[in-house]
């Protein structure tokens, strides 16, 4: 019990063994699948922003933007294909269920009604722009979209993602303050 109540309070030992359980958890269902898919996502998280601010002072505003929206779309359809059925989106699946919060949106996602498919139309726009093509395709899954519309919705919705952050937010920003300062710079 003594040992039971120190082990406790040594944060190290806290840590080591959250360390552990992550550990096992990635053991028991790490594919190489997802494990790709993982990867590819860190890949484009690092990459992302200085691509499109790349595109967006070769190419121009909303060239750079389209040019940005295609490459978004293809790893969205990379991250649907690569999560797929794998165990570890059924493994999250039963975790965001634990979560209060998590509970309520997988009702919404399940519930079979009219106004189960009304609130499923409203939160598509939210998905669409606030997610990037990783969170978007684990959102899909976890919600058990079917194949065609996930990737209709994930894939598709990469260009208005794209034309808003890497247009107007990205696009705006260079102009306004990035392309201003080089020039008098240089």
């Amino acid at each position: 019990m003594a040992t039971e109540q120190a082990t406790a309070r040594n944060p190290i030992s806290t840590i080591t063994g959250a360390f552990r359980s992550l550990r096992a958890f990635f053991k028991r269902n790490l594919t190489r699948k997802s494990g790709a898919a993982v990867i590819i996502w860190r890949i484009e998280a690092r990459f992302a922003t200085p691509v499109a601010l790349v595109l967006v002072a070769t190419l121009g505003r909303w060239n750079g933007a389209f040019a940005m929206g295609a490459i978004m779309a293809a790893y969205s359809a990379v991250f649907l294909f690569l999560l797929d059925g794998e165990r570890v989106i059924e493994e999250m699946r039963s975790w965001v269920r634990q979560q209060g919060w998590g509970h309520r949106l997988l009702h919404v996602a399940e519930r079979p009604d009219r106004k189960g498919v009304i609130q499923r139309l409203l939160w598509v726009p939210v998905v669409i722009m606030v997610l990037g093509p990783f969170w978007r395709a684990i959102t899909l899954h976890l919600a058990r979209a079917p194949r065609i519309p996930a990737y209709v919705i994930s894939v598709g919705g990469s260009f208005p993602h794209s034309l808003f952050w890497t247009g107007v937010v990205l696009g705006g920003l260079y102009e306004a303050v990035l392309k201003p300062l080089w020039g008098s710079l240089f």
